[in-house]
């Protein structure tokens, strides 16, 4: 079963050091033979979309939009997670409700105020090889069912709406009220 358009939710218990403590992260690939990705939507850098596109010599107005930490893998690759009605030049699928993004042509689109309705733009993605994600959900040996992932539905009040250690709680609400929702 794909886990593709899924949030994956830090466990309460990962320790404060950790790299994925109270993190959200959206599942955009998940092959048996490729492995997963993801990219970890509350977790704000201090650097802005205005000055990412000023670095390219585009305008953007906006100074408030910032980019977000997307995964300690492939630090500088540049992505956007947005809802699935726009496209630039190298638009993929990430799910049935949300797209990927990462060419210099969104830059240029969102300056010119062409934007998604919804959208996040992250540096770095999660990666885990094959099988590697299933035996964290299930707390296989080496990994701990204490600091496994929870797991629920993307949406865009989640996705988009919320920030930091509050996203991570939605998010943790919403997956404790649809593992319940599973019972019945």
């Amino acid at each position: 079963m794909s886990r593709v358009g899924k949030l994956l939710v830090s466990h309460p218990h990962i320790p404060r050091e950790e790299w994925f403590y109270k993190t959200v992260i959206y599942i955009y690939q998940d092959d048996p033979k490729k492995g997963t990705l993801g990219l970890t939507v509350n977790v704000p850098t201090n650097m802005t979309i205005k000055k990412v596109c000023y670095d390219k010599g585009i305008l953007f107005p906006d100074s408030t939009k910032l980019l977000h930490k997307g995964g300690p893998v492939n630090g500088t690759a540049v992505i956007m997670l947005h809802s699935n009605e726009w496209t630039a030049s190298n638009t993929t699928a990430g799910g049935d409700a949300y797209s990927l993004t990462s060419d210099n042509m969104m830059f240029e689109k969102i300056s010119m105020d062409d934007q998604p309705a919804y959208w996040r733009m992250c540096l770095g993605v999660c990666a885990w090889q094959p099988g590697q994600l299933d035996m964290e959900l299930k707390g296989q040996f080496p990994y701990s069912a204490s600091n496994s992932w929870l797991t629920c539905d993307a949406n865009d009040d989640i996705l988009f709406n919320y920030d930091g250690e509050e996203q991570w709680t939605q998010a943790l609400e919403l997956s404790s009220k649809q593992m319940i929702n599973s019972f019945f």
